[in-house]
């Protein structure tokens, strides 16, 4: 993958509102809160379990500072007999404890009137995968498996989507994250247009579909602020002239695949539909 910066005189890219800084803060305060919460109860004392951050405001991708925060509450030592289900359980029953909680679709909500925790904060609940590439090497990646609302499992990878966003948006000089954030603000004029499955198209699939965008096609755009179309053009001439390798592009994480009949995957003519409205916006 071509590496290297934008040209000199590149202006600087267009930010969301709020600063690193707030957002770190808002990290911290969130998972505080949530560890305050977890703590009042003795119910999973001895359940190891970690708390970090995923989404768009970890991702840098966020349009602005009402957007949520997004937390992941993962056991890391599932047991015999004591795996996601009885966490997930465990989870609700001590948050109720303090808090009016219930199941979305795949994130814990709390639903008490003014609060701020529950207006800005949505929880996975999940436990610890590993997936090792090399079976029996001793290496293995980090994942987080857990179940939507109806019951169909999901592995993926939040720490690695990060990860592989930040070295690709330094790769282009900013570029690549800017063309995340254009791209979600004209998804806001699509409408119905912008629909799958009845649901506006979601951030996840825009992000990844740009991720996958070679970085010379960032740093060659004729500004920051047409980079995003410059990427959207890119892919729908690669699903155009090359609908196997669209159908084969991977998630962020380097790890799933974008497109299959997984709960968490898309189908290809339905991202081409996106695409293209996107580029027309």
């Amino acid at each position: 993958m071509t590496t290297g910066l934008p040209h000199a005189g590149t202006p600087p890219m267009r930010r969301p509102s709020g600063s690193p800084a707030l957002n770190a803060f808002l990290l911290t305060w969130a998972e505080d809160e949530l560890r305050r919460a977890l703590s009042r109860s003795t119910l999973l004392d001895g359940r190891p379990f970690e708390i970090f951050g995923q989404g768009s405001r970890v991702n840098d991708t966020h349009l602005d500072q009402g957007s949520d925060i997004d937390l992941v509450l993962m056991l890391t030592s599932p047991a015999p007999g004591y795996g996601w289900e009885e966490f997930r359980d465990d989870v609700l029953t001590v948050l109720g404890e303090s808090h009016t909680v219930r199941m979305g679709r795949r994130c814990l909500n709390v639903d008490d009137p003014g609060s701020l925790f529950g207006e800005m904060v949505d929880v996975l609940v999940a436990v610890e995968h590993r997936w090792c590439p090399v079976p029996g090497a001793g290496l293995h990646e980090q994942g987080v498996f857990f179940r939507d609302q109806d019951g169909r499992a999901i592995v993926n990878f939040p720490r690695q989507h990060r990860c592989n966003g930040d070295a690709k948006d330094r790769r282009t000089g900013g570029r690549f994250k800017e063309a995340v954030r254009a791209a979600k603000r004209a998804r806001r004029l699509g409408g119905a247009d912008l629909m799958i499955d009845g649901w506006l198209a979601p951030s996840y699939l825009i992000e990844c579909l740009l991720f996958n965008v070679p970085d010379r096609v960032y740093r060659s755009a004729a500004s920051p602020s047409v980079a995003h179309r410059d990427a959207l053009a890119w892919l729908r001439r690669t699903h155009r002239d090359d609908p196997v390798a669209f159908a084969a592009l991977p998630c962020q994480n380097g790890i799933n695949r974008l497109f299959g009949p997984g709960p968490d995957q898309w189908e290809p003519g339905a991202a081409a539909r996106i695409i293209d409205v996107l580029h027309q916006l």
